[in-house]
């Protein structure tokens, strides 16, 4: 296609006399030939795809970035999410510690005051936990037992009641056998 316009510029130079080719040599020489412009578009397209493919690395390099920062992202949170949970259990370890040794502390100062374990373990259990009424039902157990122990006590340590019936009395007072006589 070229060629044929090259040929046909040259036959019309011919047929004017040379005067006109002269001046239209001088606009070819100024204007870029066909051959010259698909030469500049080849290397336009060719700088193109050169800048196509530079953007398409930057953006995926960015993304891979962005995936790393993301994951790194991640790592961190769940390691901060690892530190909380750790935290959270040891904050129940140590608060059920804190409570056992209440507990503890609590059970020996209610067997301090007579009761028995179970129902000071008992009562203690129900102080921690802020149970007022079971702490007040227990005391009144315990109450009611050392009662009945002190009574039971008593009881047991009182001499036989005598009554003051002669007939059961094998022996007679002397002071009164002095008067009978």
């Amino acid at each position: 296609m070229e060629d044929n316009k090259e040929l046909e510029n040259q036959e019309t130079n011919e047929e004017t006399g040379g005067q006109e080719g002269n001046e239209e040599s001088k606009d070819q020489e100024q204007a870029p030939t066909v051959e010259e412009l698909m030469a500049q578009l080849a290397q336009e397209r060719a700088e193109k795809e050169r800048y196509k493919v530079a953007s398409n690395k930057a953006s995926s390099d960015a993304a891979t970035y962005k995936k790393q920062l993301r994951a790194k992202l991640t790592a961190e949170e769940q390691e901060e999410e690892a530190k909380r949970e750790q935290e959270e259990q040891h904050k129940k370890y140590v608060t059920g510690l804190e409570k056992e040794l209440s507990t503890n502390k609590a059970t020996k100062r209610y067997m301090g005051l007579g009761m028995d374990e179970a129902l000071a373990s008992e009562t203690a259990t129900a102080e921690i936990e802020g149970d007022a009424e079971k702490v007040t039902e227990n005391m009144r157990k315990h109450m009611e037992s050392v009662v009945k122990q002190k009574e039971s006590e008593w009881v047991q340590s009182r001499p036989d009641v005598n009554a003051g019936h002669e007939e059961d009395r094998e022996e007679k007072d002397p002071f009164l056998a002095g008067f009978e006589s």
